[in-house]
């Protein structure tokens, strides 16, 4: 069995691009590059986070362009570089993932060729309490009271020891 992950291709470009709980060293560094403290750099990643979760961005290229827009509001020096080219995309790409559901409702049978197999492993069919014979219903009767003889036992002798014990 493989290890199934729900973080979407989203998150995941985010947790690379910025880090995951603690701010990446490449993030940091390049947070110092552009003059933005490190409470800031923080203000970043959940503001990425935030918006991944609330599905305002689709698709890693938007989450990119996002990390990318945010940079350059907060950054007080003028960089040339990009830093998102330096991080690869393919750690980000979600394998295993379920992909979504369509809308074909002609993948299922019509409803008169759709067969329903029996109750029983093999092939009996049960019949209901009015269908039952007269025999059956009496020895059905007969199993339920033996059973309730046997909880009353049990009962009873739970009682008597509790007896024993309060004399």
């Amino acid at each position: 069995m493989g290890f199934y992950s729900a973080n979407t291709p989203e998150e995941k470009r985010v947790k690379k691009l910025t880090g995951d709980i603690n701010i990446s060293d490449m993030f940091k560094n390049e947070c110092e590059t552009r003059g933005i403290p490190i409470y800031n750099a923080y203000n970043i990643q959940k503001r990425l986070l935030h918006e991944v979760e609330q599905e305002q961005l689709h698709g890693v290229k938007e989450v990119d362009d996002r990390l990318m827009e945010l940079l350059d509001e907060r950054g007080k020096n003028k960089v040339t570089h990009r830093y998102v080219d330096f991080i690869t995309n393919e750690d980000s790409a979600s394998r295993g993932v379920i992909p979504p559901k369509g809308s074909d409702k002609k993948s299922l049978p019509p409803k008169n060729q759709i067969k329903i197999p029996p109750r029983a492993r093999d092939g009996k069919q049960f019949l209901n309490d009015d269908e039952l014979p007269e025999i059956e219903m009496l020895k059905k009767i007969m199993l339920q009271n033996k059973k309730i003889i046997n909880q009353n036992k049990l009962i009873l002798e739970q009682l008597k020891k509790l007896g024993e014990n309060n004399d």
